[in-house]
């Protein structure tokens, strides 16, 4: 601190006959203030934790859903294409080109 808040911190504790301390009044509500940044800080951190789980959560269960349309539909062409006509009625079977598994 600097030589003037030093003198004023000496007067103001000579004022009051060394009941008040104005450098330890301040080094408490510094030790308060960093006290609240540090509980918000940690309070910050753990909602981006759990947006970030609720975001994979989301996504793997967007993904799920695209599978079993893929799925349905692949289902459907099989059930509603001829199986010994290929594009446009000519040639082989379309079915070929269908795999049975997911994602794939």
């Amino acid at each position: 601190m600097s030589w003037w808040t030093d003198i004023r911190d000496d007067w103001e504790q000579a004022g009051s006959f060394g009941m008040y301390n104005p450098g330890k009044s301040r080094q408490a509500d510094r030790d308060q203030r960093n006290m609240v940044n540090a509980q918000i800080k940690a309070y910050q951190d753990q909602t981006a934790l759990e947006k970030q789980q609720l975001d994979q959560t989301r996504a793997s269960a967007e993904v799920e859903k695209r599978r079993v349309q893929e799925k349905q539909i692949r289902s459907l062409r099989r059930n509603y294409s001829s199986p010994n006509t290929g594009l446009l009625g000519v040639g082989a079977s379309d079915t070929s080109d269908m795999s049975q598994n997911l994602g794939g």
